[in-house]
């Protein structure tokens, strides 16, 4: 996802993929940005705030590149 989807995606939900952690296309909803800054390097960067659909005390935090819009009703 890039930084200008982020205001449409809002609250719609999303698809998360993280082969780490053995994830492939599951549905959350986009809660969330944050905007920060590497102590290392300096660069910024954005947060996605993921909320289960299912539980909805469960949060994931993962990067923009990890999620992707997900346009089905």
């Amino acid at each position: 996802m890039k930084e200008t989807e982020i205001k449409r995606s809002l609250n719609k939900p999303v698809r998360f993929t993280n082969p780490k952690l053995y994830i492939e296309g599951a549905e959350y909803i986009l809660t969330g940005a944050v905007f920060r800054r590497d102590k290392k390097t300096g660069e910024f960067f954005y947060q996605a705030e993921l909320t289960d659909r299912n539980v909805k005390h469960s949060v994931i935090y993962c990067g923009l590149n990890e999620i992707e819009r997900n346009d089905d009703p």
